[in-house]
């Protein structure tokens, strides 16, 4: 049986990680970070995952580097994605 990762509004199957984000990035207009991805959906390479989204459907999203604070008070920067429309 294939994996299924949730369903769209009109009750078909996300079988993909990358329809999933790319689902999730569309219908929602948020934007989204790696640790994100691992707390809502469980996907661990958000990179890349963003990556085939931008070679295999060739839907492009946009992308900044933000500064964040780590567990032990220092400042680290991620990566946080979002998609801007056709």
């Amino acid at each position: 049986m294939a994996k299924c990762y949730g369903f769209r509004a009109d009750g078909t199957e996300l079988k993909t990680q990358r329809e999933t984000i790319l689902y999730h990035l569309q219908t929602t207009g948020e934007k989204i970070t790696s640790w994100q991805a691992i707390k809502d959906f469980g996907f661990t390479r958000l990179s890349a995952i963003v990556k085939d989204i931008e070679y295999i459907e060739h839907i492009r999203l946009e992308r900044r580097m933000v500064q964040v604070t780590t567990r032990y008070g220092g400042k680290t920067s991620i990566a946080e994605y979002w998609y801007a429309g056709e």
